[in-house]
């Protein structure tokens, strides 16, 4: 049905959920398969206020409290937090933030005992 349009390939990506799929490539195999894609205002509402809630915090002291809530609020130790403070950071600089330019002034420099300091003074022993 979409022969000379799009590869075998592209077809074969698309109908096993592959997401390598361009959407040009994907609205020619839906229309071949007479396939509309039609939105429901009551559903999209509510993924619309569920994106709301899954938006990360933009203060890294804000991340890293909604990774221990999402953790089960453990208790973590000084390294478990520095591994923390690593990967929000790390996530951070994918974003292009830096809400925390001294610990990652510590980390940069390769002063892992200052971050761990830094990192404790976040005060988790206080997070609720």
């Amino acid at each position: 049905m979409v022969k000379d349009k799009i590869s075998q390939r592209t077809v074969y990506a698309f109908l096993a959920g592959e997401k390598d799929t361009s959407t040009e490539a994907a609205s020619i195999i839906m229309e071949a398969l007479g396939l509309n894609i039609g939105t429901s205002p009551k559903k999209t509402k509510l993924l619309k206020g569920a994106g709301m809630k899954a938006q990360k915090p933009k203060s890294f002291r804000g991340r890293v409290v909604a990774e221990w809530k999402k953790s089960g609020k453990p208790k973590w130790n000084p390294r478990e937090l520095l591994g923390i403070c690593l990967l929000i950071d790390f996530e951070l600089r994918i974003e292009s933030l830096n809400p925390a330019e001294t610990f990652r002034r510590h980390i940069e420099t390769h002063n892992y005992q200052e971050a761990e300091r830094w990192a404790r003074g976040l005060k988790p022993n206080e997070w609720k």
